[in-house]
């Protein structure tokens, strides 16, 4: 046999030139850092002196921290909590993952003015004959502007008078801040 061919015969029965790649070693999983998915409050605004809530959802999470602290906050996919804050706030979210890497998420929380308050409204009678005075009296809390109608309002003594000519109702509207209002109506028959 010449050389030549024996040290290809060698080469080819060793491995020498084959086109097999060695396999490459398997990819380490990607690790998932904790992720906070959501964290909104229900009401940007609280009405001072009522309760709102905090939303949030977490992945890949296995310690959260709430500031200030207004509840317990535990990883979950979706869960909301009581809050009454007693002043503008900043809340912060913070999710550590077990790789050490952690998310944090901020929001505002504002107290707004006190709701309007509505009450004890009543009136003299709610069956009257044509042109028969009908007072309505009510009381109100937290309220910066009162509309009523129809009838002329006394506002020293929170009372409306008419005298109406046919059945009636007496709507009274309670404005206060940050847009809010509260109302009642009371039907008077007129026979």
């Amino acid at each position: 046999m010449r050389p030549t061919l024996m040290i290809a015969l060698v080469l080819v029965n060793f491995g020498c030139g084959s086109t097999t790649q060695p396999k490459a070693a398997p990819k380490p999983a990607p690790v998932e850092h904790a992720k906070i998915v959501q964290f909104y409050p229900t009401l940007a605004t609280i009405p001072k002196g009522l309760t709102g809530k905090i939303c949030y959802g977490v992945e890949n999470t296995k310690k959260l921290e709430l500031k200030p602290p207004d509840d317990d906050v535990y990883p979950a996919l979706t869960r909301c909590f009581d809050i009454s804050p007693k002043k503008t706030t900043t809340y912060t979210l913070t999710a550590y993952g077990e790789d050490g890497v952690s998310d944090s998420k901020s929001i505002e929380v504002r107290v707004g003015a006190p709701p309007p308050r509505l009450y004890d409204l009543w009136v003299n009678s709610i069956d009257v004959g044509k042109g028969e005075e009908v007072r309505v009296c009510f009381k109100l809390e937290n309220v910066t502007k009162v509309r009523v109608g129809p009838g002329k309002l006394d506002a020293a003594t929170n009372c409306l008078t008419d005298r109406p000519s046919k059945t009636t109702v007496y709507k009274i509207t309670a404005l206060g801040g940050d847009n809010q209002m509260d109302s009642g109506t009371v039907t008077v028959k007129v026979h």
